[in-house]
């Protein structure tokens, strides 16, 4: 009973056990062998006890790696151990383990959680460990991802001398194509993945959609055409065309595919002037709009920006110089091409006729639309997009679900273990509209008791942080009036959509479910 507490309570429908460890065996983790974890042979450099705070309870700190460079952090709740697991993802080109600090409305929670650099240290705005390296990129593509959950589990199992009873994943952008790539790849590490606004990596599609994208707003000399403060005025045109299209008018687009917005009706008549676009802005606005093209036609089948993601693109009118131009630059030197173009490589080389098919993302894609044996496995996919994301369109997550309906043999089979929800007015994985919604817990209630998805509120949050993986501070899991939400509104599995019926547009219970077929 030193070592390990274990308090059982017999519940309906089953037993609810929850487990603590004290700190002398949080700092034994350190000394422990996890060598032999069989694939991810683990290094622990460091494990000490964390002090309760106001966002999270008192936990165990573990630090480590997976040969040969894989490095990994766990926090794992010294009370109230859920017995579950949860991995939580990174973003851009990861590099980092950060992200941890999503880790703590989860530790709250009960669960044991953890995340990975993927196997490097490095700033978004660098790809040089990848520069002829693709041992790296393996590890970036998928190794990384999947070690560290064996690892992680390995340790956590040591911690409260317990197996683990369901382990989940959860991530956006970069974090969204690991948990699409562990369904596809890895289809035994995870009993249910929550993916979001998923960096597909194939060709044809992100990151080419970003790198026309940087390239749209500069002229023949490299300097930007549209200024970034005329973005507020397109936007409001943008929103005024497209926002009752869904039966409210209240800054949000449920659907912007509903929507014709032409941006020439912004044309100016009288003189330049910011409350209107010169033609050579007008052209500009067109190619966000149109997506990556040539002299064929589309590259792509997803598009391009959608209607409403406008304020969002004032870090891709910045040109040479900017994150975004930069984060397009690395990619292009050292993870886009077969054989890596290297430093001396610059965006404005990319030939738009000749090099959309060079591109080669075979170790970095999470595009196989066959997940079946994640499926055959038990497990449960929640995916979700915001429609105002300005990084990655949200026809690219729609176009996936698609590819996978189809191949799984229709929306019946695809319904049964994948949802994809798509969220108004939420930029890229936060920020804005409704930012966030409860999808830890929606993939909880179906993965332990086989309640899917049909219905999960949505809230629109103030703090501009928060998003589905990064859940406001304070939020516990049942408590979504304690973090004061502006409104709420319901979101429906796709393809369906709410509409807005009567009563306080501001409450989710005012909306319908709207069947699309």
């Amino acid at each position: 009973m030193r070592f390990i507490v274990v308090a059982i309570s017999l519940l309906l429908g089953g037993i609810s056990v929850a487990r603590a460890a004290t700190p002398e065996q949080c700092a034994a983790l350190a000394s422990r062998d996890f060598s032999d974890v069989l694939d991810a042979p683990t290094r622990v450099i460091a494990a000490k006890p964390v002090a309760a705070s106001a966002t999270m309870p008192a936990a165990c700190r573990v630090e480590g790696y997976v040969a040969p460079q894989v490095g990994i952090e766990f926090l794992l709740p010294l009370a109230n151990w859920n017995g579950k697991f949860l991995m939580q993802g990174c973003g851009a080109m990861c590099g980092t383990l950060e992200q941890i600090s999503s880790c703590a409305e989860a530790v709250g929670r009960g669960y044991a959680c953890g995340t990975t650099d993927m196997g490097h240290r490095a700033p978004m705005q660098d790809g040089k460990w990848a520069y002829s390296n693709p041992l790296a990129e393996i590890d970036l593509g998928h190794r990384g991802t999947h070690v560290a959950t064996l690892a992680g589990k390995a340790i956590t199992a040591a911690f409260y001398g317990s197996d683990i009873k369901r382990s989940y994943f959860r991530g956006c952008s970069t974090g969204g194509r690991q948990g699409l790539v562990e369904a596809q790849r890895y289809p035994y590490d995870f009993d249910g993945i929550i993916a979001g606004a998923s960096v597909l990596y194939v060709p044809m599609g992100p990151p080419l959609q970003l790198t026309w994208d940087v390239m749209a707003n500069l002229d023949t000399s490299g300097k930007p055409i549209m200024p970034e403060s005329k973005l507020k005025v397109l936007a409001a045109a943008s929103m005024n065309a497209c926002d009752a299209l869904d039966g409210l008018k209240d800054g949000l687009i449920s659907d912007p595919r509903a929507c014709k917005f032409d941006p020439a009706t912004l044309l100016c008549k009288g003189g330049a002037s910011d409350q209107c676009l010169t033609p050579a802005e007008v052209a500009v606005v067109r190619k966000f709009y149109d997506g990556p093209r040539n002299a064929k036609g589309p590259l792509t089948r997803v598009g391009g920006q959608p209607y409403g993601t406008e304020l969002g693109w004032e870090g891709l009118l910045k040109g040479k110089g900017s994150p975004n131009y930069g984060f397009a630059l690395e990619n292009l030197r050292y993870l886009g091409f077969a054989l890596d173009p290297g430093p001396t490589y610059d965006v404005s080389e990319f030939n738009w006729d000749r090099d959309p098919q060079r591109l080669s993302y075979s170790v970095l894609t999470a595009g196989n639309p066959d997940i079946s044996l994640f499926a055959e496995n038990g497990g449960k996919l929640i995916m979700f997009h915001g429609w105002a994301d300005p990084a990655i369109p949200a026809t690219v997550s729609i176009r996936y679900y698609e590819m996978a309906t189809r191949t799984l043999g229709g929306r019946e089979a695809m319904e049964r273990f994948a949802r994809l929800f798509l969220m108004p007015g939420l930029g890229h994985c936060k920020t804005g509209g409704t930012n966030f919604a409860d999808m830890l817990g929606a993939l909880d209630a179906w993965v332990e008791g086989g309640k899917a998805p049909d219905l999960i509120n949505a809230y629109g949050v103030a703090d501009k942080e928060v998003g589905p993986v990064q859940p406001p501070a304070g939020f516990t899991g049942d408590n979504a009036a304690a973090f004061q939400p502006k409104f709420s509104r319901p979101l429906f599995p796709y393809p369906d959509q709410a509409r807005y019926q009567s009563g306080d547009p501001n409450v989710a219970a005012s909306f319908k479910r709207v069947h699309i077929k």
